[in-house]
């Protein structure tokens, strides 16, 4: 009897870790709960959906500006007339 337990156990161990090693991530439309669990990476309202599209050119161009780089011969923001040591 304790040989045939020993044969059980030989061939449950590689069994669970051929399983343990295997994909668990689900594919699109199936349930999920994180992204992590989706092979898209995506998880969305409890289901794995694909990856949304890259919209590119679909707003106008951002406003040019201007960087606010100090000059030099502005006062500085203190109320002692620029000096900062105070005296």
């Amino acid at each position: 009897m304790r040989l045939v337990f020993v044969f059980a156990c030989a061939l449950a161990a590689p069994l669970a870790l051929v399983c343990a090693c295997g994909e668990s991530r689900r594919p699109i439309g199936e349930e999920c709960l994180r992204d992590e669990d989706c092979l898209s990476n995506f998880c969305a309202a409890r289901a794995c959906v694909s990856a949304p599209s890259l919209v590119t050119g679909a707003s106008g161009s951002p406003d040019d500006e201007e960087p606010l780089i100090p000059t030099g011969d502005g006062a500085s923001s203190g109320t002692d007339g620029g000096d900062p040591d105070g005296a």
